[in-house]
This record gives C-alpha cells, sequence and structure tokens, in this order.
C-alpha cells in the first residue's frame, strides 16, 4: 500500500533473525509446538457486538495464562530477552542504546508486561474467536507500550489541539486511518458484523482508540488485515514462524525499518507463545 501500518520511530535497535532464534532456543523455546484440547470457539468477543465468528469445534485454542505458575517466569524471560536486543527494564540515556528514547521517563518493561497480563481475558478472547494465536496479538502491544517515548505524547497533543488530522497512538500505536482499513477489511470477510468506516471517522476512530480494548481488538483486526496486505494465508493456529515474522514487522509498515521490527519482535513472539503453549497444557 505504499503508506505504513504504525509510525515507524527513528533507530530501533537492531537483531538479525538468527539471533532472535538463537536466543530462543538457548532457553528453552521451540518455534511451532501447539498442544491440543478441546474446548469450542468462545462465540461472541465479550464486550464486543460486532464480532461474526466462524462456528464449529477447533482444537488448540489458548487459554487464560496461569499466572500463578506463569507470571513470573514469563516477566523474567521478557527481560532477558529484550535486555540481549538492547531493550533495559528501565530508561535510557536520550538517545543512546537502540537508538531512540527507549521510554525515557514512561513506561519500563514490568510496567508494559502488567499491563498486557491484567488484559490477558481480552487477548485470550480475541484469539479464540479469531482462531489465532494470542502472542502474535500480545506482542506488538507490549512493545509498543515498551517504546512509548516523548515524541509519542506529542503527536497526541498535535491531534487533539487539531494541528495533525491523525498519528499512531494508543497501546497498540495505531493510526486511525490504518483501524478503519483494517476493520473494513474485517467486514468485507465477515470477520466482523459492523458499519464500514470511511475518512469522515478518522477522528472519532482516532479517539476510540485510547480505549485500551478497542485498541487491542485493531491490533487484532490489523494483523488479519495484514495477512492480506503480504498475499499470506490468514494467521491461524498454526502459523509458521516465517509468516509469524512477516506479519509482525507488516504491523510496523514496509522496507528496511519494518524488516528489523519483525526480527526483534519474532523473538518477543516466541518468549510469550512460550508461556501461553504451556497454560493451553
Amino acid at each position: 500500500m505504499g503508506r505504513k501500518s504504525i509510525q515507524v520511530r527513528p533507530g530501533r535497535c537492531g537483531v538479525d533473525a538468527t539471533n532472535a532464534v538463537e536466543w530462543a532456543e538457548a532457553h528453552g523455546f521451540k518455534s511451532g509446538a501447539i498442544n491440543i484440547d478441546n474446548d469450542m470457539a468462545s462465540g461472541r468477543d465479550q464486550g464486543q457486538a460486532d464480532f461474526d465468528p466462524p462456528a464449529g469445534i477447533v482444537s488448540g485454542l489458548d487459554r487464560d495464562l496461569d499466572q500463578a505458575a506463569y507470571k513470573a517466569p514469563l516477566l523474567a524471560d521478557v527481560q532477558s530477552y529484550l535486555t540481549s536486543i538492547g531493550v533495559p527494564e528501565t530508561g535510557g540515556e536520550g538517545w543512546t542504546l537502540d537508538g531512540d528514547w527507549v521510554t525515557y521517563g514512561a513506561v519500563t518493561t514490568t510496567e508494559a508486561f502488567n499491563r498486557v497480563i491484567d488484559a490477558d481475558y481480552l487477548f485470550t478472547n480475541l484469539a479464540r474467536t479469531l482462531k489465532i494465536r494470542k502472542a502474535l496479538i500480545q506482542a506488538p502491544v507490549l512493545w509498543e507500550l515498551r517504546k512509548l517515548n516523548a515524541l509519542d505524547a506529542v503527536a497526541d497533543e498535535a491531534v487533539k489541539a487539531g494541528l495533525k488530522d491523525d498519528c499512531s497512538t494508543g497501546w497498540g500505536q495505531i493510526f486511525a486511518w490504518v483501524t478503519i482499513q483494517a476493520r473494513n477489511y474485517c467486514i468485507q470477510q465477515g470477520i466482523l458484523n459492523a458499519t464500514p468506516l470511511t475518512s469522515a471517522d478518522t477522528r472519532a476512530v482516532w479517539d476510540q482508540l485510547q480505549d485500551p480494548e478497542y485498541n487491542i481488538r485493531s491490533v487484532a483486526y490489523l494483523t488479519m488485515y495484514n495477512a492480506y496486505q503480504l498475499g499470506i494465508p490468514s494467521p491461524s493456529l498454526t502459523t509458521g514462524l516465517a509468516d509469524t515474522q512477516a506479519l509482525l514487522a507488516r504491523y510496523n509498515g514496509t522496507g528496511d525499518k519494518a524488516a528489523q521490527y519483525g526480527r526483534e519482535l519474532v523473538g518477543l513472539y516466541q518468549v510469550l507463545e512460550n508461556y501461553n503453549a504451556l497454560s493451553r497444557a
């Protein structure tokens, strides 16, 4: 499409795909492992009236994270992975480390992680309804929360003041125009039962993106739309690691920086999926 799906910030830290996989394997994470259960898809999304989910019994659906067993080790592994690619637990001095403000004075790794875990019910419900892996929604949200910096706040204020029409915003740092395109695609595909949106809805959608639940749902819709943009199969419970990395990269747009984003996030995806798989077992 040419335009970027998500605001690309300057100078994300680089990590090649080999290093990401090596890190994951060194910590015992295996890609592609699926634990099977026989739960029924949950039906309409809790709190959202516009889902039109596929019918039928599907095995291997995600469940709520077993927080008593896995919250602490999951946080430790998220911290370890992010530190390994240049994102520390907190802060960052100016434009050093990975080339941006690394949430300078904003959100720590633990704070971003806790927000995602507090919304686990929503991530789980979305994943079960859309029949995709929960980590595919969690990874960009956790990353974007951790990466919030002063420039994001400045952009938000410019939209509020009427100086800009749109900017990436909220937990998933999504543009309103991208949300509109993603939702309309999902409506066309029968995933959503809702009224199509137009450019006239841009500001109203941007305002709704300030609501974390609306924002997280939009991340999920964008993931479905991005498969279409890439010309690959829609994400599913068995999507391979290469397509997963491509979907994560497309979340950030196109080009070298988006490819770098995908390399960074696929490792985070593997960490999250490891504990989601344990919770499914």
